[in-house]
């Protein structure tokens, strides 16, 4: 009987030996191209050059320069080698997505190619940023040029207003081909700007009286476009490599007497709340008479007149106090204000001479450009020096003390910023 089940023990354990191991059929192999590629290209010597480019298994990006085509080989033959090693031995990979949303993945994939398969992420931001909406079929541009002059009929505006953007934009439809609208990019602004001969602040002008159409063609129920292409680019903040202007006294000492006997001081309320109060000149150009407090020596600036979209409240010192009580009641930026101030500026050597007239431009006389926001840089350096105080002095500005501090400390001296304070106006003024 022993040996009878010893005889069974080992039949059974031949049959299990003989059992086959049941495997797992093969997915099926897709060849692919080699993900480290080789390019040459020419240095600025006229050398050629061989570079291998791709990515890791991790996502970090290999870009290695060859100056034979034999070592770019090994090297690309080396990273193939370590990309593969790491090559799990299954294709099957786990994922929450369902079948359509893995081909839809994959068709985006291949239509973006496989060098530029990392701008998938660019592009799905975008989309988000814009709000997940696709402009509808867009006009040309003078079918929609056509109907925001329609609807300009109907808005708000003032008649000036109207008036200069229809103009404006004629003058670029007039300027360009018919394109879509949707086709318009900031490319074309910018090519259409450079080609006009006319001063910086009118390209400005022109600049924004485009963005205003472009603007109507992104609102509903239109949407012909998603982004505004003549929105103005974002500046970059000032280094210390690139401080602000500011006048001298002498030219203050000009620009306020010529501010004086223009048109019986026409413009001097306007120089004045600019250079001693320190508004940009878009703030004074919306400032009203009614903002103006002389009895208790403040100036009030709304939210929506300030860059910062933060209202505030201007204190006046004893100079500005004087010039607005002898200018009382004179408007801050009448008609007319670019020619008068064009001539205001000239008193002191600065001004487009091709805006001047004739009489001051004879004799070949050289003409400095007038710097952006000049009355303002100088208004900040004299009350910081007077002040001594970052906070007083962002607080009355509305700028940061972190501006202040790079920019204005040290700019003046005392006693110039004594001689500043003591420009008065000989109408009126504390003599």
């Amino acid at each position: 009987m022993k040996e009878q089940s010893s005889q069974i023990e080992v039949g059974a354990d031949n049959i299990l030996a003989l059992t086959p191991t049941p495997t797992k059929p093969k997915a099926a192999r897709i060849e692919l191209g080699p993900r480290f590629k080789i390019k040459s290209f020419t240095n600025s010597s006229g050398s050629v050059s061989w570079r291998v480019d791709g990515y890791k298994r991790d996502g970090s990006r290999v870009r290695q320069n060859f100056a034979e085509e034999k070592k770019a080989q090994t090297a690309q033959l080396a990273l193939e080698t370590e990309y593969l090693q790491g090559q799990v031995k299954t294709e099957i990979k786990a994922t929450r997505l369902t079948d359509k949303q893995i081909s839809l993945a994959e068709s985006a994939f291949i239509r973006l190619g496989t060098e530029r398969e990392d701008e998938i992420t660019l592009a799905i931001e975008h989309w988000i940023k814009t709000g997940r909406q696709a402009p509808v079929e867009s006009q040309r541009l003078d079918e929609a040029v056509k109907q925001f002059n329609q609807w300009l009929d109907t808005s708000d505006f003032r008649d000036r207003t109207k008036q200069n953007l229809r103009n404006r934009i004629n003058v670029f439809v007039n300027s360009v081909p018919n394109l879509l609208v949707s086709d318009i990019t900031p490319d074309t602004i910018y090519g259409y700007l450079e080609k006009r001969s006319v001063a910086k602040a009118s390209k400005d002008n022109d600049r924004r009286a485009l963005s205003r159409f472009f603007v109507y063609c992104m609102e509903r129920p239109r949407k012909w476009i998603v982004t505004n292409p003549a929105r103005k680019e974002k500046r970059e903040r000032r280094t210390n490599g690139n401080t602000p202007a500011i006048l001298s006294l002498a030219d203050c000492k000009s620009i306020l007497g010529a501010a004086e006997k223009h048109r019986r001081g026409r413009l001097a309320p306007y120089v004045a709340v600019c250079l001693f109060g320190g508004l940009r000149p878009f703030e004074a150009a919306r400032l009203r008479l009614e903002q103006i407090n002389i009895k208790d020596g403040e100036i009030r600036i709304e939210a929506e007149q300030t860059k910062t979209k933060t209202g505030r409240v201007v204190t006046m010192g004893p100079t500005l106090k004087a010039w607005l009580e002898a200018y009382e009641g004179k408007p801050i930026y009448p008609a007319n204000w670019r020619k008068d101030f064009d001539l205001i500026k000239a008193a002191a050597g600065y001004g487009n001479p091709k805006r001047l007239p004739k009489f001051l431009t004879k004799g070949g006389k050289t003409w400095k450009d007038w710097p952006d926001d000049v009355l303002r840089d100088t208004a900040l350096s004299h009350f910081f020096r007077n002040s001594g105080s970052y906070g007083l002095t962002a607080e009355w500005a509305g700028n940061s003390e972190a501006i202040i501090k790079a920019h204005y400390q040290g700019r003046v001296g005392t006693e110039d910023t004594n001689k500043f304070y003591a420009l008065l106006p000989k109408k009126g003024g504390r003599k």
